[in-house]
């Protein structure tokens, strides 16, 4: 499955410059439809549509003409482009889904690619809607094309936390040792000083930390942001490896019939999910035991168990 791209917040005087080069290069403008299209354009197979928010977006060429991909290019450089660009020769990306949620793994990913294959990665992640819940078989289909570049230097590394160690140890300094382990692991390929790290700040603890600022004064680039992977692609990349990994556990969750009570699965297992909310409330008022999965020390189950007081974490041990 290939995806269109996507530009944000281009400025009049650019959307100007992109039109011109499109109908320039053989475009043809077609009738903008809804109120909120500003133009549209048919460029070779692929549909280009500048909306009145400042967002341009051009669907997948399916014959995959190098002119629609020359296009995507030379929008890059008139309005700038979606992801901020190599600065180091190999990219790592760390990024974690599922950590708040009342059931299934927490999952930890790291990716790394070389800087010569970004424009690759881009392609098939950078459309990808990482901020909606999709099926398995979205995340599986954009995974598969992104594994066949392993042969180019991309690789990953992924961790499942199970619950039962998220209701005894303190979740951010578990990822903070996983964290730490995993680049230990990647810099075996890769020199210190020859990469930029980007992390998904989740609160950091002063350990990981440490091992960071180390890696900075061997050279290295990191990065520490919230919603990193809004403006890194390596961080966009973890984000959907991670969520294609977890997705899969809670399809295999919610297929289950053992698992199902009155014909109602768990869903999504976010708290402000009612489908999850339902089933919590039903399987406990049934009397069985809450299956593996359940994350029992978070406030939603505690709540319904009638049991308000927190519960206290153990620091994890270091390996």
């Amino acid at each position: 499955m290939m995806l269109g791209r996507t530009w944000k917040n281009v400025d009049d005087e650019a959307q100007k410059e992109i039109k011109k080069y499109l109908l320039e290069k053989g475009g043809a403008e077609g009738e903008a439809k809804g109120e909120y299209e500003d133009w549209r354009i048919r460029f070779s197979d692929s549909t280009f549509t500048y909306y009145t928010t400042g967002t341009l977006y051009s669907t997948f060429s399916k014959s995959y003409d190098p002119a629609v991909l020359k296009a995507w290019r030379q929008i890059d450089s008139i309005a700038g482009p979606t992801y901020t660009l190599p600065t180091k020769d190999f990219l790592i990306g760390l990024d974690e889904t599922g950590k708040g949620e009342v059931a299934g793994h927490t999952i930890l990913t790291a990716v790394i690619f070389p800087k010569e294959v970004f424009e690759d990665v881009n392609l098939l992640v950078g459309p990808a809607d990482t901020k909606k819940r999709h099926k398995f078989s979205y995340w599986d289909e954009i995974f598969k094309q992104l594994d066949r570049l392993r042969r180019s230097g991309f690789d990953f590394v992924t961790e499942k936390v199970p619950p039962w160690h998220v209701d005894r140890y303190n979740l951010s300094k578990m990822m903070d040792v996983t964290y730490q382990r995993i680049l230990s692991i990647f810099f075996r390929r890769a020199r210190i000083k020859s990469c930029r790290i980007v992390l998904d700040d989740y609160g950091v603890g002063d350990t990981l930390n440490r091992f960071l600022k180390f890696l900075e004064n061997q050279g290295a680039e990191v990065i520490v942001t919230t919603n990193a992977e809004d403006t890194f692609l390596e961080a966009k990349t973890a984000s959907l490896v991670s969520k294609r990994t977890r997705e899969a556990v809670m399809r295999a969750i919610n297929q289950n019939p053992d698992f199902q009570i009155d014909g109602l699965s768990i869903g999504s297992a976010n708290a402000s999910n009612p489908q999850t909310i339902e089933w919590l409330e039903k399987w406990y008022n049934s009397k069985r035991k809450w299956p593996w999965f359940i994350k029992r020390s978070f406030k939603t189950i505690r709540k319904i168990e009638g049991k308000p007081e927190k519960v206290e974490k153990e620091t994890p041990p270091i390996d």
